[in-house]
């Protein structure tokens, strides 16, 4: 299993250095994720790993949709999903968006542009209610408004390895 914080660190610096995750990492990391359900679990491991990868891509769909989160992200969580099964890759995704919150918050504070988001964020759910058209939530050159997800998310499987990884 320390593999698989091994792989989240490595997606964290693909990630902040490229501002992308590499489908082969996300490849291997499914791979070993199914070799250890099925190693450890047999049949049951099979099912909890179809449905821990499943899970992220079908609750956070919709965030990738708007172009709230990226790809790699939800992929990233597929794997952890896969690892972990879908409970605790379940509450793997609540302490990410919990950290990811709180980081979030502070930079926009730091940035000093929270309300600048907020109102950026309300026009555009106005802008969309009124007129059921899709756009990006996030533009290519909105810099300031963007966070590297990939780092909450290692800090969430660092911080509550205990929780969620059985040594």
């Amino acid at each position: 299993m320390l593999f698989l914080l091994h792989l989240v660190g490595v997606a964290v610096y693909y990630d902040v250095r490229y501002r992308r995750i590499p489908n082969g990492l996300i490849v291997v990391g499914l791979l070993m994720g199914l070799v250890y359900q099925v190693r450890h679990f047999r049949l049951a491991g099979l099912a909890a790993y179809g449905a821990g990868v499943l899970f992220p891509v079908a609750v956070l769909g919709f965030l990738y949709y708007f172009r709230m989160m990226g790809a790699g992200d939800i992929k990233l969580l597929s794997v952890i999903g896969g690892f972990l099964g879908p409970f605790q890759g379940f509450l793997c995704i609540i302490y990410t968006f919990l950290i990811g919150g709180a980081i979030a918050v502070a930079l926009l504070f730091k940035r000093r542009i929270f309300f600048k988001r907020i109102h950026y964020f309300r026009d555009y759910v106005f802008q969309y209610l009124q007129t059921r058209q899709w756009s990006p939530y996030m533009q290519p050159k909105d810099e300031e408004g963007s966070l590297y997800f990939s780092i909450p998310v290692f800090i969430s499987l660092f911080c509550f390895w205990g929780v969620f990884i059985d040594k």
